[in-house]
């Protein structure tokens, strides 16, 4: 999924004393808040320092516009996209453009980039449980099941489906196992990743980023009388949950 563009030309800015050099966006498809986010890198030609604008646009709008003052031509600049609004929300999954010249005139086109704003959190095959593991599926005691079961063989490598903080990690032997609960970084959600095969890699009060590996599946607590699997939920700030599974099958498109 992270593709590199390759440097190329860009087209003529209409502003003569500016003269676009080369231009590249990478990757050209990203998940928002991956480590590292999106960098547009460009050069330019002019006979003095130049105030250059950087915008990203996407779905009819401008979502982001940075004023990069008094650059001096002929070196490669770079810019980091965290895939954030101007408003300082994630801006939402799209194919985006990325324009560069200089301010106040017509802008050339340095690159695209498609947004995704979640990963699988089981990137490599996977399957389901049937209508057992399905959200809202009967258990013992009264209970119901309160997220989506994943099968995968055990060891199969857990990422964060969002980036976010860690908020508990811990070990419950009567029904999740080993399990890590993450905050979604700007969306008010809550991720639960039960029955790792052991405890996960990030630690409680950790900055965890979208794609980073957490860890693997296992079959420990209440799952160890059956196949391996990934319990995943969903969970909103309220203490409402959702059924992760529409949301599971449109990430594994892209993942």
């Amino acid at each position: 999924m992270a593709a590199v563009v390759a440097t190329a030309p860009v087209a003529r800015a209409s502003a003569a004393a500016f003269t676009p050099g080369s231009a590249s966006v990478k990757p050209r498809e990203a998940f928002f808040d991956a480590r590292g986010g999106i960098t547009i890198r460009f050069r330019f030609d002019a006979p003095r320092p130049t105030d250059v604008s950087v915008r990203i646009a996407g779905g009819g709008r401008e979502v982001r516009r940075q004023e990069l003052k008094q650059l001096e031509p002929g070196a490669v600049r770079e810019f980091r996209w965290d895939g954030l609004t101007e408003g300082r929300k994630p801006a939402p999954d799209g194919r985006y453009r990325v324009l560069v010249g200089t301010s106040g005139s017509d802008l050339a086109l340095a690159g695209r980039v498609t947004l995704r704003g979640h990963r699988h959190p089981v990137p490599r095959r996977h399957g389901s449980r049937g209508p057992v593991g399905e959200f809202g599926a009967a258990r013992t005691g009264g209970r119901w099941h309160q997220g989506f079961d994943v099968l995968a063989p055990c060891g199969t490598p857990l990422v964060a489906a969002r980036g976010g903080t860690v908020v508990r990690r811990r070990y419950d032997p009567r029904l999740d196992g080993h399990f890590v609960v993450i905050s979604g970084r700007k969306e008010g959600l809550t991720y639960r990743y039960s029955h790792l095969i052991a405890p996960a890699k990030v630690t409680q009060g950790e900055r965890v980023f979208t794609g980073q590996r957490i860890g693997f599946v296992g079959d420990t607590g209440n799952a160890r009388t059956t196949p391996c699997h990934l319990h995943f939920e969903l969970r909103k700030r309220s203490g409402r949950f959702l059924d992760p599974e529409p949301r599971l099958r449109a990430w594994d498109r892209h993942s």
